[in-house]
């Protein structure tokens, strides 16, 4: 057996207690219609941004239809295939199944304060982006952003003092406005993210090039529950 395929047989027996069923990288679509009312099958990263941006909009108007836990539990005891993994800030008020209505089963979700990446997140990014098959990777930040704002104010605190520093370059000084300020900041941040993932994960990287997967940066407006999509 080739080398990479072995790693790919250990993962998924190592994941085998959490109910993965191992997948290929190959697989064109991406069935969520158990798990999801969504009428479209989610084939590709482009159908997953669909999916969310229409759940975004379902979670603004107040119309959520991803809310039968109890059903979504039992349809996905056996195994899960999340078609898309958010990296978000660990903010209360920014949980990403409810804000995309999503539900249980449809989304891998990574959180830490101020939505940055380390060897253990690109770990778990790429575990479900080769292994499992998830299509997209959402970073998404926030305004009024606490983790932003001791980046800024430049707090020392414990162990928070070295992943304020994370964020510290991503400060911006374009502008005399505090507020201003923060937004751009974390914006920048979101960018930085993502630079961070496609820099140090090859696999990764390889399968954004190969057009098997997409990163996208998201922006969350705590005051009105809306998503806004970056470049």
């Amino acid at each position: 057996m080739k080398p990479h395929l072995y790693s790919i047989t250990a993962l998924s027996i190592l994941f085998f207690s959490c109910g993965q069923p191992p997948a290929t990288t190959t697989a064109t679509t991406t069935d969520t219609t158990a798990i999801s009312t969504d009428t479209a099958q989610v084939r590709n990263a482009d159908d997953a941004l669909a999916a969310l941006q229409a759940g975004n909009e379902r979670f603004v108007a107040g119309k959520m239809v991803n809310t039968n836990y109890k059903t979504q539990i039992d349809k996905t005891k056996d195994g899960q295939k999340p078609h898309t993994i958010v990296l978000s800030c660990m903010d209360s008020r920014v949980p990403p199944e409810i804000v995309f209505d999503q539900g249980i089963g449809n989304l891998f979700v990574t959180r830490v304060a101020g939505n940055i990446a380390d060897a253990n997140i690109l770990g778990s990014m790429e575990y479900a982006t080769k292994v499992v098959g998830s299509k997209l990777i959402v970073v998404m930040g926030h305004n009024h952003c606490g983790a932003v704002k001791g980046a800024i104010a430049d707090v020392q605190l414990g162990n928070l003092t070295q992943l304020l520093t994370q964020i510290k370059p991503a400060i911006s000084h374009d502008t005399a406005d505090h507020d201003k300020q923060i937004d751009e900041t974390a914006k920048n941040n979101i960018k930085m993210t993502i630079d961070y993932i496609l820099k140090n994960s090859e696999v990764i990287n390889t399968l954004v090039q190969q057009g098997a997967v997409k990163i996208k940066g998201a922006y969350y407006d705590i005051e009105t529950g809306k998503v806004s999509f970056i470049d």
